[in-house]
């Protein structure tokens, strides 16, 4: 049995940062000033208490912040990170689960709104909101009987309008047109009779079975508020959906020039006036409301496919082919655009075709029967042909851009710039934390914590010493190594960490890297008889045999009360070929152990 590292003698000395305050938001700053103070005053359990709340604070701001981006797998990332400093935070795992929700990721988001449904701490508004998140996922997951049931339970504890609404969805999904009308009706008596409550009633009848409430909703709407955004997009895009007649197209343009005359750079209605426009074969005004709807939204696959269709019937096959391959490139999620990128495949498969390339043309062909043939529960809406991709037809604000990519880049700049700033607090903290783990013996927490320290700031002061040390001393060895390697290369002559980082590496089976460790103090009178033993063995072990023999004789006699010494100097003569000094030292090292 090998000599344990507690032997040593060498003592923990924990260093915990006292770095400025950090540039981070009022609340924020004032958690982690608190903990600093709590730390200062020798209250380690209260500034520990304080470090958690700061760090799961912190790292939930820019969860969501890189949910914004969006960047779901750093998101996660820091949530889990959160979530490991205050496992049972209602708040934090209903912050989790809207940003799973956002993600597509509903399992997960039925596990975290579980959580919350289960924690006593949960208060009502909490309880009800985890409800609404768990119906949501259940209504992506096409579970419109749970949707219902978990709606009902968020209106029971909070009937909002949010919560209200949600519950007549899932009725329209359930083809219960009754029981929405009825919730829509109880909305509108709680909450008023506005335009912008018709125009929500619109859009959840306008996406079910019952599209002629819809059209009677947004001329309610019009006649509350003519110049509220997105009604007459909306109106025209219900018109749309029912027939390709003239009439129909006339009252849907009209209702588009409307839309625009309030918000005359929204892009989708100009894509809408370019599809209606190519339907009449009206050609050169198609490709001009397209070509406008793409220079607001270069983005956007619909206007592109409408483009593409145009060029295919006007005989351009070269441009409608780069068109609809534009299309198919930005479609990034085909399940809410699927009826239209199915249709950009087949129409670049007849392209191909007439080109001579069967095999490609076969190959996008195929694409479009396999889209063809999926059926997605949750396609209720009929207004696919129009603006499948958009999500909830209410066109952009006049003031927003419509370019994702541009808005993406201003919320990773946004969001990058906030991690810089709290970056050097959450290095602090996490390795306080540590501190004050290693501190109550706690080896395994400390060295947990250092390494999130490391993430933040890899050359926070201290932090490698801490580290390696706090791992040492719970003898986790493998983990101790990286940080006191780092920390002996940058101070050479401490002798502490070199003793440890050489024990450290003698535990590993590291036996080479061990000797190059430990020589520079190994003929010191002052070394320990552990470090002394660990050099011998290392030695032996690397093919040294008569050096390592020698120095295993020298410690013999300094200290023979030490087993180990007697264990080794026995397997050493045995590779010499000195059985019987092998067995006396067998012998002896048998009666210690056994005092």
């Amino acid at each position: 049995m090998l000599l344990r590292s507690g032997l040593l003698g060498l003592s923990l000395i924990l260093l915990p940062s006292a770095s400025a305050a950090p540039q981070t938001a009022g609340s924020l700053q004032q958690d982690y000033l608190r903990a600093q103070s709590f730390q200062r005053d020798g209250n380690l359990t209260a500034a520990a208490q304080q470090y958690r709340a700061f760090l799961a604070s912190a790292l939930t701001e820019l969860a969501m912040g890189y949910a914004v981006v969006p960047d779901y797998n750093r998101a996660f990332s820091l949530f889990d990170d959160a979530l490991a400093l205050k496992p049972d935070s209602p708040a934090l795992l209903l912050d989790y689960a809207r940003t799973a929700l956002g993600a597509g990721n509903f399992p997960h988001t039925r596990t975290l709104a579980s959580a919350v449904l289960k924690n006593p701490a949960a208060t009502p508004q909490q309880l009800a909101e985890a409800h609404q998140l768990l119906g949501r996922a259940f209504l992506k997951l096409t579970r419109d009987q749970d949707a219902r049931r978990e709606f009902e339970g968020a209106v029971a504890l909070d009937p909002t309008f949010a919560n209200g609404y949600d519950l007549a969805v899932a009725c329209l999904d359930l083809d219960d047109e009754k029981c929405a009308s009825n919730i829509f009706a109880e909305i509108q008596r709680s909450f008023g009779d506005t335009a912008e409550l018709h125009f929500a009633f619109a859009r959840a009848y306008g996406d079910s079975d019952f599209q002629p409430r819809a059209i009677t909703e947004l001329h309610r709407a019009i006649d509350l508020n003519p110049r509220l955004p997105g009604e007459h997009y909306l109106l025209a895009a219900l018109l749309l959906a029912t027939t390709n007649d003239a009439a129909p197209l006339e009252a849907a343009e009209a209702e588009l020039k409307k839309e625009l005359a309030i918000q005359p750079n929204d892009a989708t209605s100009y894509a809408a006036l370019g599809k209606i426009k190519l339907t009449e074969k009206i050609y050169p005004e198609a490709e001009s409301f397209l070509n406008k709807s793409i220079a607001l939204a270069p983005t956007d696959p619909d206007a592109f496919l409408y483009l593409g269709q145009l060029y295919f019937e006007t005989g351009q096959p070269d441009k409608a082919e780069a068109a609809l391959r534009q299309s198919i490139a930005l479609t990034t999620d085909v399940s809410r655009n699927r009826f239209q990128v199915q249709k950009a495949h087949y129409l670049l498969g007849r392209i191909l075709m007439k080109q001579g390339k069967p095999d490609a043309a076969h190959a996008e062909m195929t694409i479009s029967r396999d889209l063809a043939d999926k059926t997605l529960a949750q396609d209720k809406t009929k207004l696919a042909a129009l603006t499948d991709s958009q999500q909830d037809a209410t066109p952009s604000s006049p003031n927003t851009p419509n370019s994702s990519s541009t808005r993406d880049r201003a919320a990773f700049t946004r969001v990058e710039a906030a991690r810089n700033r709290v970056a050097p607090a959450l290095a602090d903290s996490y390795n306080n934390l540590g501190a004050i783990a290693a501190t109550n013996s706690d080896y395994a927490s400390a060295v947990g914590f250092f390494k999130q320290a490391a993430l933040w700031n890899p050359t926070l002061d201290g932090l490698d010493y801490n580290w390696g040390r706090a791992a040492f001393a719970g003898s986790l060895f493998a983990d101790a190594i990286p940080p006191l390697s780092r920390y002996t290369h940058a101070h050479p002559d401490d002798t502490g960490a070199r003793n440890a980082l050489g024990f450290s590496q003698f535990m590993t089976a590291d036996y080479h890297a061990a000797i190059t460790t430990l020589e520079p103090i190994a003929n010191n009178t002052d070394l320990t008889p552990q470090i002394a033993y660990a050099y011998a063995e290392s030695l032996i072990k690397t093919g040294s045999l008569k050096e390592g023999l020698t120095r295993l004789t020298t410690l013999e006699h300094s200290h023979p009360e030490i087993p180990d010494v007697h264990q080794a100097l026995a397997e050493a003569y045995d590779l010499q070929g000195n059985h019987q000094r092998a067995q006396d030292e067998l012998t002896t090292y048998n009666n210690l152990k056994s005092k």
